[in-house]
């Protein structure tokens, strides 16, 4: 791309987060996230704190108000570490993630689930509310159509790194009130990074949510579209997965499954740097594909 191609795509970026923030849609769905993400850890150390007294009762010593102390003896619970290594992929891959405190590990998995649709609700109406009002006009003014498209992903993916920091400060929050012994500087990082690999999988959801956005003109009926298409996603995931096999229609559906938002959940939690990039480089492909055939009809569009 040229340097004015790429500079109209910040133009539009920073319109993007801009009009988000004028509207107060940025300061809501930072706020609603940051709850969602504090409700899901308070229920997580509850649990914590159910197995540190069962921990307790067994080894004949005090139970805590606050768990943590005897979070090395909890990991050792064959339910707990089947409930994570499910999180994470396998058991084998725990023991290679247990190097950052286990809130962290719980912290990716809830931004795994919440990004998908933070991402699919605010790219679903992105465009499409400015088709609806005609004011898309004067970006197209502006630049070109591409750009457009572009600089509102771009934007898109700022207020969803936004939201994820926004959980790693509530991750931090309540690792340091409401559990004991964890460490900080550990907690922060850990939930940082795996914040960043809840973004790598929720980009095929932008994809899509925009994908959506350039297709219906009317912001309503993309939010509703949008919302049935999640739906649909989340249960065919698993039931091409059940069919995937060596037949041709196992094949057939292993291939529509890669091309949906939602496949790949073990792949970012990998450690090894080069199947990782690999993961990051498929989720990139089906990112831009789904872009790329929401374009189709955008840039044909009679604006």
């Amino acid at each position: 791309m040229s340097r004015g191609v790429l500079a109209d795509i910040g133009v539009v970026a920073t319109y993007e987060v801009q009009q988000a923030l004028r509207k107060r849609l940025l300061i809501v769905l930072l706020l609603g996230y940051a709850t969602a993400t504090g409700a899901a850890h308070w229920g997580f150390v509850q649990g914590l704190k159910e197995l540190e007294g069962q921990v307790a009762v067994a080894m004949g010593v005090s139970r805590t108000e606050r768990p943590g102390a005897l979070i090395a003896e909890v990991l050792k619970s064959k339910d707990l570490r089947h409930f994570l290594g499910d999180l994470v992929g396998d058991s084998a891959r725990l023991d290679a993630l247990l190097d950052v405190p286990v809130l962290a590990l719980w912290s990716g998995a809830v931004a795994m689930v919440l990004l998908p649709v933070f991402l699919m609700a605010s790219t679903s109406t992105t465009v499409s509310v400015e088709l609806e009002t005609r004011s898309i006009r004067f970006l197209a003014l502006r630049t070109e159509r591409l750009p457009i498209v572009l600089g509102k992903l771009a934007g898109q993916l700022v207020m969803g790194a936004l939201a994820g920091l926004a959980g790693v400060v509530v991750t931090e929050l309540v690792g340091l009130t409401l559990m004991v012994q964890v460490p900080p500087v550990a907690l922060a990082t850990g939930s940082l990074e795996h914040m960043a690999r809840a973004m790598l999988f929720a980009l095929p959801y932008a994809g899509l949510g925009l994908c959506v956005s350039q297709w219906l003109a009317r912001a309503n009926v993309a939010r509703v579209v949008a919302l049935v298409v999640l739906v649909a996603i989340t249960i065919a995931n698993p039931v091409l997965s059940a069919y995937a096999d060596a037949s041709p229609v196992g094949r057939l559906a292993d291939l529509t499954r890669l091309l949906l938002p939602g496949t790949g959940w073990g792949d970012v939690w990998q450690d090894d740097p080069l199947a990782l990039a690999l993961t990051a480089a498929r989720m990139v492909v089906v990112t831009v594909a789904w872009v790329a055939l929401g374009y189709w009809r955008f840039d044909r569009r009679d604006l």
